[in-house]
């Protein structure tokens, strides 16, 4: 049964108001002021407020603004008898949903009831949609360095400047891109993700800009779908100089032309960036513009590693455990401390990706409720091979120590795609000292392995 609240300082119109709605069937509270009025919404749930205009101490344009602070999720109609264009327009912009005048017409009031209940049906349901997007979307973990990351969120959601977000790969990027649009005021415009990888200079113009000829739109582009919402560039060093270019021009001056137009098309959009990349050591090698870089990193979010957060490994087990068993109808399985211990020791280059892709698997080929630590095996690699035949071969220490270093640090760079930044600190040592180890075992640079 919908609930109703009429607020009026006329008691014959609380009565005769009260008594049509309740032969409607609908459940109907009433006050005579304004004070009342906002006491009774906040200890009661209602669907539908009738508030009067005109009241003494506290107006009725005075308790819709305090109503739309609290957030009651009721739908405002605005009553008086001394009606006037000017009092409709302030009060719907307001934020009420419409305005009706004394005397009522009752069976058009039915049908303001009725519109003004299917419209809540309907934002309630988007309400609790977007509430799943962002539940769906959440990140998962107790550590301080994730609660830095959720606080940065909250705090960068409230405001429309551009966001660099950087981490490895399979750190959850993209879930922090989602989570900032979600949580903005752009939360019900569109959110558009751009895979730089995908963007060259053949495609770029047609992708981003879209394609014209004599004004005709022959396909919209992603900066005129995305407008009024977020953009989302994820991955965006592997944008080339020339396409960098043309987004600096694009962020710098919030329009763009492009052949077949005859006029300039404004955007009002919010852009978030990603990368997995050093930015400054692209910068060196001339890969990235710096001017771009700097009209990106207004704000940053810096997403730990999965190692720096080993915390966070049982709480993520369990929510993917949970989340894998649902999914395909299994029967929800654990696992052991000691299987916990063993995944919390490994480093996990793929980061949560990798940790998720693990449980899944674990889940589907450990045909037992409880999955221990003896269940967990790790695919050897090549260079496990080569360790293994290092041992067995006659040598000295000195050349073992060589052999066995060169072989871990070719490893630990495979694993973290030769991110010079991200190995020296998954090998705790400074890039400069890395940089000299590479050189001493003829460990190509990274700019020299596409030569």
């Amino acid at each position: 049964m919908s609930r109703i609240l009429i607020v009026d300082d006329e008691q014959s119109i609380l009565d005769t108001l009260s008594m049509a709605l309740e032969y409607e069937k609908f459940s109907v509270d009433t006050c005579l002021n304004g004070i009342t009025a906002l006491r009774k919404a906040s200890q009661n749930s209602y669907d539908i407020i009738f508030l009067d205009i005109k009241m003494p101490k506290m107006d009725g344009l005075e308790v819709l603004d305090k109503l739309m602070e609290m957030k009651t999720g009721a739908e405002v109609i605005m009553i008086s008898g001394h009606g006037t264009i000017e009092t409709a327009v302030e009060s719907t912009k307001k934020g009420a949903y419409y305005f009706v005048e004394k005397p009522f017409d009752l069976e058009g009031l039915k049908i303001t009831i009725k519109n003004a209940l299917d419209y809540k049906k309907s934002k309630d349901e988007i309400k609790k949609l977007k509430e799943d997007l962002i539940e769906s979307n959440k990140l998962i973990g107790i550590s301080e360095g994730l609660n830095n990351v959720l606080n940065l969120i909250e705090k960068y959601s409230a405001t429309d400047s551009n966001v660099l977000i950087l981490g490895e790969s399979g750190t959850g990027k993209s879930l922090v891109a989602n989570q900032i649009h979600l949580r903005s005021n752009r939360s019900e415009m569109p959110y558009i993700t751009i895979n730089c990888a995908n963007l060259n200079e053949e495609n770029v113009i047609s992708e981003l800009f879209g394609n014209y000829s004599d004004d005709v739109v022959n396909k919209f582009g992603k900066l005129v779908e995305a407008k009024g919402g977020t953009i989302f560039f994820d991955e965006v060093t592997n944008l080339s100089l020339e396409v960098q270019s043309m987004l600096l021009k694009v962020i710098d001056e919030n329009k763009f032309s492009v052949p077949g137009m005859s006029e300039e098309i404004k955007i009002n959009i919010r852009f978030l960036f990603s990368t997995n990349k050093d930015l400054l050591l692209k910068i060196e090698e001339n890969k990235f513009r710096e001017d771009l870089y700097h009209r990106m990193n207004v704000l940053n979010i810096k997403i730990p590693a999965l190692r720096e957060r080993t915390e966070d490994i049982e709480e993520l087990i369990s929510y993917f455990t949970n989340q894998i068993c649902k999914i395909y109808s299994l029967k929800i399985k654990k696992f052991s401390k000691s299987a916990v211990d063993v995944l919390k020791s490994l480093r996990f280059p793929g980061n949560v990706r990798e940790l998720r892709n693990l449980t899944e698997r674990l889940i589907y080929t450990v045909d037992k409720n409880i999955i221990d630590a003896e269940d967990i095996n790790i695919p050897a690699s090549k260079h496990t091979k080569f360790i293994n035949d290092l041992i067995n071969r006659n040598m000295s220490l000195n050349d073992f120590q060589n052999e066995s270093e060169k072989i871990f640090i070719e490893k630990m760079l495979n694993d973290y795609k030769y991110n010079i930044s991200q190995t020296a600190e998954a090998l705790q040592i400074q890039r400069s000292h890395l940089y000299k180890l590479m050189n001493k075992y003829d460990i190509p640079l990274p700019s020299k392995l596409s030569h």
